[in-house]
């Protein structure tokens, strides 16, 4: 069973220790810790920092924005799912709990900004159907899915 808990004292050093790839450590662009993800959420309001569970163990991180100008739309700044539980199908059914509860809080549209590069994240996205806008800034893509 997935669950989703704010990042909190509690949970912020085990969430800050995931990764998604060991070998991720040292390449630019592609991998971004988690700490300085939450880092940024501390000043910025509108980020909202969250760890993601099944059978209450940690697995991964996320982070939306969600600016109250513009509470219809989430932006999914950083999905995550540590290494160790990789292809197992937690990447689904994580995303599936995710989108799920931002459309239960009102989203109608969710938002997220991809590395052109990368194939795995852009094949599970288009299979939640995610679409490509067309909107590139340098190698990202906008991907973006009506709830």
């Amino acid at each position: 069973m997935i669950r989703i808990k704010a990042v909190d004292a509690q949970n912020l050093l085990e969430v800050c220790r995931l990764t998604a790839s060991r070998d991720c450590v040292g390449r630019k662009g592609h991998c971004r810790c988690n700490a300085v993800s939450i880092a940024e959420a501390k000043y910025h309001a509108e980020l909202h920092p969250n760890a993601i569970y099944h059978n209450n163990g940690l697995i991964g991180f996320f982070m939306y924005q969600r600016a109250e100008d513009h509470a219809d739309t989430a932006s999914i700044r950083r999905f995550m799912i540590d290494d160790r539980f990789q292809q197992k199908g937690l990447a689904e059914k994580a995303l599936e709990h995710i989108l799920r509860g931002l459309k239960i809080q009102g989203v109608r549209k969710a938002v997220i900004i991809l590395d052109g590069a990368d194939e795995d994240a852009k094949n599970l996205y288009l299979s939640f159907g995610f679409h490509f806008t067309g909107k590139m800034d340098k190698d990202e893509c906008r991907y973006e899915l009506e709830l």
